[in-house]
C-alpha cells in the first residue's frame, strides 16, 4: 500500500513540475525585484510579469494549453476594456473641464477688453498732452537759441572742453586738463594694442582657415586612395604567402587572374577607418555609443540641476548643449512653470538670453521659440532683450512676430516707438508692406510711409484703406492727398472720398473736405478743377451724400463749383433733384 500511495502522489506531483513551479516562483520575484514593482495596488510592470509567467505555464502544461490560453485571452481582454474605460474616462473629465473654464474665460476676456478700452483713451489723452507740452518746450528752446545767439563768446574762450571761463584763463588749470587728456589718450591707445587687432589679421586668418580646409579635403581624398592601396597589397601580399605556404602546387599564372579580380573588388569600408584611426571616428561622429552616453548624461545633469532649483546653471547647461538637444520648445516650457526662483530675472528669459547669445550667425531660433520668448520677455518689460534679438537677426521674422511686438503698450512712448520701430523692421523682411507703412504712420513718420508706398507698386486701395482703419485720423488722410515736395499725392481729394462714403469710414472724408472748405472757396474750387480722378457725377454724389448728412453749406459750395465748368448744366432745382451732365459741342 505504501508503493502504491507514493507511486501515485509521483503521478500527480512529479519532481519536475514541483522544479518547474519553484523557477517559476523565482522568476516571478527576481523581475519584481528588478523592476521596482510596488507590492500592493494596480500596476502594468506587475501585469506584464505574471502574463509572461502564465505563458510559461502554456508552454509547460502542454495538455491543458487550449484552456489555459482561452483563460489567458479573457484575462487580457478584460484588462484592456479596463484601460479603455479609464482612459475614455479621462478624457471626459478633461472636456467637461475645459467646458466649465469657458464661461470664466469669456469674463475675464470682457474684462480685458474694457481695461483696453480704458487705457486707449488714456493714451489718447496723455498723447494730446505730450503734443502740447512738446511745442511749448520747442518754443522755449527756440527761443533761448536766439538769445544764446545774442551773447558774445569773451576772447580767448574755447568751448566743449567742459572748463569754466576761470580755469580757461588759468594756465596750472589748462595744465592739468592737458594731463588728463594725455593720460585717457595713452589708455586708449593702450586699449586698442592689447584688445584690438587690424582687421587685415582677420582677414589673413580667414585666408589662411580656407587654405587649411582646401588642403585638409585633399589631404582626405588621398588618404582613402592610399588606404584603398593598402588594403590591396595587403591581400595581394597574403595571397603570395598562402601560396608560398603550400609548396607552390598551382601555378602563379593561374592563382593571379583570381586574385587580381577580387583585387579589383575591394573597397574601403567604415570598419577599416575605425581600425587605423578609432579615437577621431568615435568622437566625429554622433550616433557612436560613446556619444549617445555623453548626451543623456548632459540631459540628466540639466535635470539635476533644475530638480535642485539652481535655475541659472540649468539654463546655461541647456543653451550650451551639444547639437542643441536642449534647444528646444519643451525645456522653455519646462522653464515656464516656474514660479518661485531667485535674481530679478525669470529663468525663462535668462534661458531666452542665452539662447539667442549662443546662436551662430545665419541661424537664428525657431519661429515658435522666437514668439514665446518675446511675449514672455514683453510680459515682463524687458524690451532690451527684444530689441537684442531683432537687431542682431537673432529670431525668426513672422508676420505673427511683428504683430506681437507691434501690439505692445507703454506708458513711456520711447518704448513704445521702439516697440515699432522692430515690428517694422519685421514686416519689411516678411514683405508685409500694408503693415509695415502702418507702422511708420503711427511713429510719425507720414512722409517716409508716402515715400515707401510710391515706390511699392503692389500697395493697393484694399492696403490704403487698412492703414486708414489701423490709424483713423484726418490729418493723415491729408497727408495723403496732399503733394510733398517732390512726391506727388498718393490719392485725389475726390477719389478717397468718394469712396470713404461707401465704407465705415465716411466721416473721415467729408471732415476732410469741411477742413478744405474752412480755407475758401478758391481752397475747394481748386481742389475740384484740378481732381483728375474724380468724374462730375462722383462730384455729385459726393454733394448729395453731404446734404443727407445735413452738411448743406458744403453740399451747396461742391453744387457751386461743378455748375461753374462748361457745359455743366443744372437740370432741376433743389440740390435733390440736381443732376450734372456734359454736353459735348460739334
Amino acid at each position: 500500500m505504501a508503493e502504491c500511495k507514493v507511486g501515485t502522489e509521483s503521478v500527480l506531483v512529479s519532481s519536475s513540475d514541483r522544479s518547474f513551479m519553484k523557477s517559476l516562483k523565482e522568476f516571478i520575484e527576481s523581475e519584481k525585484e528588478q523592476v521596482c514593482c510596488p507590492d500592493e495596488g494596480p500596476d502594468d510592470q506587475r501585469y506584464t510579469i505574471y502574463s509572461t509567467a502564465f505563458d510559461k505555464i502554456i508552454d509547460y502544461a502542454t495538455a491543458y494549453k487550449p484552456v489555459l490560453t482561452a483563460i489567458k485571452k479573457e484575462y487580457d481582454d478584460l484588462i484592456a476594456s479596463v484601460k479603455n474605460d479609464q482612459h475614455q474616462a479621462q478624457m471626459a473629465h478633461g472636456k467637461l473641464k475645459a467646458m466649465l473654464v469657458q464661461p470664466t474665460s469669456l469674463m475675464y476676456y470682457q474684462r480685458r477688453a474694457a481695461q483696453l478700452q480704458q487705457r486707449i483713451a488714456t493714451i489718447q489723452r496723455n498723447t494730446a498732452d505730450l503734443q502740447t507740452k512738446i511745442k511749448r518746450v520747442q518754443k522755449c528752446k527756440n527761443s533761448q537759441k536766439e538769445e544764446s545767439l545774442e551773447v558774445t563768446v569773451p576772447p580767448g574762450q574755447i568751448p566743449g572742453l567742459g572748463l569754466t571761463l576761470n580755469e580757461l584763463l588759468n594756465p596750472e588749470s589748462l595744465d592739468k586738463h592737458l594731463e588728463r587728456l594725455e593720460q585717457k589718450r595713452n589708455e586708449l591707445l593702450d586699449k586698442k594694442r592689447r584688445q584690438y587687432v587690424p582687421v587685415k589679421v582677420k582677414t589673413e586668418l580667414d585666408l589662411t582657415m580656407k587654405v587649411t580646409l582646401k588642403q585638409r579635403d585633399e589631404l582626405s581624398v588621398e588618404n582613402e586612395k592610399l588606404l584603398l592601396r593598402f588594403k590591396q597589397l595587403t591581400f595581394l601580399k597574403d595571397t603570395l604567402n598562402r601560396w608560398e605556404e603550400k609548396g607552390c602546387s598551382t601555378p602563379l599564372l593561374k592563382l593571379l587572374p583570381s586574385a587580381l579580380k577580387h583585387l579589383s573588388e575591394i573597397k574601403v569600408c567604415e570598419d577599416d577607418r575605425t581600425r587605423f584611426w578609432p579615437e577621431n571616428s568615435e568622437q566625429d561622429d554622433p550616433g557612436k555609443i560613446r556619444e549617445s552616453k555623453r548626451l543623456a548624461g548632459y540631459i540628466e545633469r540639466f535635470l539635476k540641476l533644475f530638480e535642485m532649483g539652481d535655475y541659472e546653471t540649468a539654463a546655461r547647461h541647456a543653451a550650451m548643449s551639444p547639437h542643441g538637444v536642449l534647444r528646444n520648445i519643451n525645456v522653455m516650457e519646462k522653464f515656464k512653470t516656474i514660479t518661485a526662483y531667485e535674481g530679478a530675472l525669470h529663468p525663462l528669459l535668462l534661458f531666452f538670453r542665452l539662447l539667442m547669445m549662443s546662436a551662430p550667425p545665419g541661424k537664428p531660433l525657431s519661429e515658435r521659440l522666437s514668439l514665446e520668448g518675446v511675449g514672455f520677455a514683453l510680459r515682463h518689460g524687458c524690451h532690451g532683450l527684444v530689441t537684442f534679438g531683432v537687431s542682431q537677426s537673432k529670431l525668426t521674422y513672422s508676420e505673427e512676430l511683428g504683430d506681437l511686438i507691434a501690439s505692445y503698450e507703454h506708458d513711456d512712448l520711447c518704448i513704445a516707438d521702439t516697440c515699432l520701430a522692430l515690428a517694422q523692421i519685421i514686416y519689411l523682411e516678411c514683405s508685409v508692406i500694408r503693415k509695415a507703412a502702418l507702422t511708420m504712420c503711427k511713429r510719425g513718420l507720414t512722409t517716409a510711409a508716402l515715400e515707401f508706398i510710391h515706390n511699392r507698386k503692389e500697395f493697393t486701395i484694399d492696403d490704403f484703406m487698412f492703414v486708414l482703419r489701423g490709424l483713423p485720423s484726418v490729418a493723415l488722410l491729408q497727408d495723403f492727398t496732399q503733394p510733398c515736395d517732390s512726391t506727388p499725392a498718393l490719392v485725389s481729394v475726390g477719389f478717397i472720398s468718394h469712396y470713404l462714403l461707401n465704407s465705415d469710414l465716411e466721416h473721415l472724408a467729408l471732415q476732410l473736405l469741411e477742413r478744405i472748405q474752412a480755407k475758401g472757396q478758391d481752397a475747394l474750387q481748386k481742389t475740384i478743377l484740378e481732381d483728375e480722378t474724380c468724374s462730375i457725377e462722383s462730384w455729385s454724389e459726393i454733394a448729395a451724400r453731404c446734404e443727407q448728412t445735413e452738411r448743406l453749406d458744403l453740399a451747396q459750395d461742391i453744387a457751386s463749383v461743378l455748375l461753374l465748368q462748361d457745359g455743366a448744366v443744372r437740370l432741376s432745382p433743389g440740390l435733390d433733384g440736381a443732376e450734372l451732365m456734359e454736353h459735348v459741342f460739334m
